[in-house]
């Protein structure tokens, strides 16, 4: 039996890990900070970014105002602008008050622009006007409101100047502008050495949160974590030990507390998938798109391509089936 001890873990802010990755991603962090510019966080889904985010806003001269997350693909297109810069009183049917966007509820702080990559054309361009000129308009308003906000952003996906220019997901100008500092996260597969500190540091969590008493996992269970691909990073780490304390009636975490995937890891080998008959198309569809996923390691470029869709098909598709 392997008890928990996590007493030696490297903890920076809310950030774990004592890998050569990790340590690299924590002196960047430190960097970025020190500087009052626009930083661009790379990394599969799960991987930390907002932690990351947050991290930077704590240790800059910041700190003290807002830090605003917004997740830029769960808005529509519809919604978008107003949610970033406000809207005037009957700017549009709906609109029966006047509206205070994030750009005025960030003032003095930070805002954390997530899957940017995601954003419509339309409102990258407004976005960039506002990096340039610091200064931006309600939508229906005539009035230029100064905003004094510092722009994070984040991308689960592969974004470089050649991939830029080789797909119009993101504008090049743009692109340029929020790659001031770049911060790549790497995935929790390449971090192995870590693996086992958050997984000790999750239980210990989880334990607390749900109220048991369970003192670490067996030595197989380690050996499995360590195996496993891991494709959504450690987000799928944390469920994955929050769903074995809650169905661990024992002292320790057994290996039979971990899904199917994990303690089949060794033998998943193939790319085959297999659909029952009677399952809908829509069903199917689902299906294919999440296994060509976790396949793809979450990487939605990599999924459009082989699926042989465009990443905005992909997007659309992700949103319809309710796919994070």
């Amino acid at each position: 039996m392997k008890k928990s001890n996590i007493t030696n873990l490297h903890k920076f802010d809310a950030l774990t890990g004592n890998s050569p990755q990790m340590k690299l991603v924590f002196l960047r962090i430190e960097e970025s900070a020190s500087n009052d510019v626009t930083v661009l966080i790379l990394g599969e889904s799960g991987t930390g970014k907002e932690l990351v985010a947050e991290s930077i806003h704590k240790r800059s001269s910041r700190s003290d105002g807002p830090f605003i997350p917004v997740n830029t693909g769960a808005i529509s297109r519809e919604l978008v602008g107003s949610e970033l810069f406000g809207h005037q009183k009957g700017a549009f049917t709906g609109a029966t008050e006047t509206k205070i966007g994030i750009f005025e509820q960030a003032a003095g702080g930070t805002i954390f622009l997530d899957e940017i990559s995601s954003m419509d054309e339309a409102t990258q361009i407004s976005l960039l006007r506002v990096l340039e000129t610091k200064k931006f308009q309600r939508i229906g308003g005539r009035k230029f409101i100064k905003t004094d906000v510092r722009i994070i952003a984040a991308s689960n996906e592969e974004l470089t100047s050649a991939t830029v220019q080789s797909d119009s997901i993101i504008r090049e100008d743009l692109f340029h502008r929020l790659s001031v500092f770049t911060i790549t996260l790497p995935p929790l597969k390449d971090r192995e050495g870590d693996i086992e500190i958050l997984a000790e540091e999750l239980l210990q969590n989880a334990c607390k949160e749900f109220d048991k008493k369970i003192k670490g996992f067996e030595q197989n269970v380690i050996d499995a974590l360590i195996k496993y691909s891991w494709p959504g990073n450690v987000r799928e780490l944390k469920n994955v030990i929050q769903r074995a304390i809650l169905i661990c009636k024992n002292k320790h975490i057994s290996i039979n507390h971990l899904p199917d995937r994990i303690r089949s890891s060794g033998s998943d080998n193939n790319n085959n998938i297999t659909l029952p008959v009677g399952i809908t198309l829509k069903e199917a569809e689902k299906y294919i798109i999440m296994k060509t996923l976790s396949r793809a390691k979450s990487n939605r470029k990599t999924t459009a391509e082989i699926l042989g869709i465009s990443r905005r098909a992909l997007y659309n598709k992700l949103k319809l089936f309710g796919i994070e």
